[in-house]
């Protein structure tokens, strides 16, 4: 895939959504880099889940390459994955279940149609948390689960190391990935989730904040983690490879200068429909 010009993309996309801009093109390094860590993270949101997954329908919402729709289908439920980029539903996509490409804050289910929604680091990229809540909720059944999780706004400091690496090669974070951080700041602290939540009409809402354990431990599969992620793709397609491996060699040298175990901060929703 060839880079587009510096701004192009932007300027073409200025009317897109900002989730929709940054996604575009980037299922291979996601499923290569950030699912090292997601996929976890994933597994740790559905291991919370209070009823069984075997054999229930449950909603994949912003599914990605299919880090939570894996760990569902290994328990026996049903997936039903819908995410705006087709080309990450098609990388992540298993036998079973069904897939759809359409916008979590506009679901195209009907009402009642799945008995658990699980919405893994969806909501920190949309503009109106309590919108996509409200509707996951009307998408469960009655006493159906709405389990979702996100970034807490205490950030991980391997994040700060690997980005300030990338900026010494030329990397600027883009516009549309600041709109996803002002997004995410909605509902970056327990108590801004938790009142969303109820907003949205959830009962019996638990939140907690925790730092999480994914197992990235070595400082090269914690480089590839962060500079798969999407806000990096338009500075590492402008690299000649040489010079892209050798961002990825400096980011695991001074990840190892500053040691310190990765655990990053997430917040956790389990509740329920009604």
């Amino acid at each position: 895939m060839s880079a587009a010009p510096a701004g192009a993309r932007h300027d073409e996309t200025r009317d897109v959504d900002p989730a929709q801009v940054g996604y575009r093109d980037a299922a291979a390094a996601w499923a290569a880099g950030p699912m090292l860590a997601y996929g976890p993270l994933a597994r740790h949101l559905v291991a919370r889940s209070p009823v069984p997954l075997d054999g229930a329908v449950v909603l994949d919402a912003g599914a990605g390459t299919g880090a939570a729709g894996a760990v569902l289908r290994e328990l026996g439920a049903f997936v039903v994955a819908i995410d705006l980029q087709p080309e990450m539903l098609l990388m992540g996509r298993s036998v079973g279940g069904s897939a759809a490409v359409a916008d979590v804050s506009v679901l195209p289910l009907r009402s009642g149609a799945v008995d658990v929604a699980v919405a893994a680091f969806v909501l920190n990229h949309v503009a109106d948390p309590t919108c996509t809540l409200r509707e996951l909720r009307r998408a469960c059944v009655a006493d159906g689960v709405v389990l979702a999780s996100t970034f807490s706004g205490q950030r991980a400091s391997a994040k700060n190391v690997v980005d300030d690496v990338a900026r010494r090669y030329g990397w600027e974070p883009p516009r549309w990935y600041a709109a996803i951080q002002a997004r995410a700041a909605q509902i970056g602290t327990c108590d801004a989730f938790a009142a969303a939540s109820r907003r949205a009409g959830l009962v019996h809402v638990e939140v907690d904040e925790m730092p999480i354990d994914v197992g990235l431990d070595d400082p090269s599969a914690l480089a590839a983690y962060r500079l798969g992620m999407p806000q990096f793709n338009e500075l590492l397609h402008q690299l000649a490879p040489d010079r892209r491996q050798q961002l990825h060699d400096d980011a695991v040298e001074q990840i190892r200068r500053t040691g310190g175990a990765f655990r990053p901060v997430v917040i956790e929703l389990i509740a329920r429909a009604g």
